[in-house]
């Protein structure tokens, strides 16, 4: 089955990406030093004072607020809405379970963290969905880490 769904359009990659976009599209920059926020400044022709942080070393300006948190809102809701669909949901387990290489490290916390998911807290459903992606993944693992790289 692996090289069966490593040709198919895969939904979860495909959001990833469509989202990827939106978010590189929202004018925004990143800075760690001085000469970076000068540069961002320039980039969205501010000041200090008309931007603000959004964490961890990013910042927008501040009349753009109410259209990043609405930004983030409908991919929170995109994705959320995505997550009812099982194959969509058994691709994201199966390509966060390979980039996280869990076939080295046999712990799914960084794979359900980078999915917003708490093991603790998974439904039946998603565990029986992750159980499926994690035996497609360990027996094809080869095939999904060539697929990442």
């Amino acid at each position: 089955m692996g090289k069966t769904v490593l040709k198919k359009l895969n939904k979860y990659t495909d959001l990833k990406e469509k989202h990827t976009k939106i978010v590189n599209k929202f004018p925004q920059f990143f800075a760690f030093s001085n000469e970076q926020l000068e540069k961002g400044l320039k980039k969205l022709n501010v000041t200090k004072e008309e931007i603000c942080s959004t964490g961890y070393g990013g910042f927008i300006r501040k009349i753009d607020k109410k259209a990043y948190g609405d930004m983030w809102l409908k991919i929170s809701k995109e994705t959320e809405e995505a997550q009812k669909d099982d194959l969509y949901l058994f691709q994201a387990f199966l390509y966060e379970l390979a980039n996280h290489e869990f076939c080295i490290t046999c712990d799914y916390e960084d794979t359900l963290s980078s999915l917003g998911f708490e093991y603790e807290k998974m439904t039946k459903r998603e565990l029986e969905i992750l159980k499926k992606a994690k035996s497609e993944y360990l027996n094809n693992c080869e095939d999904y880490l060539k697929w990442l790289n």
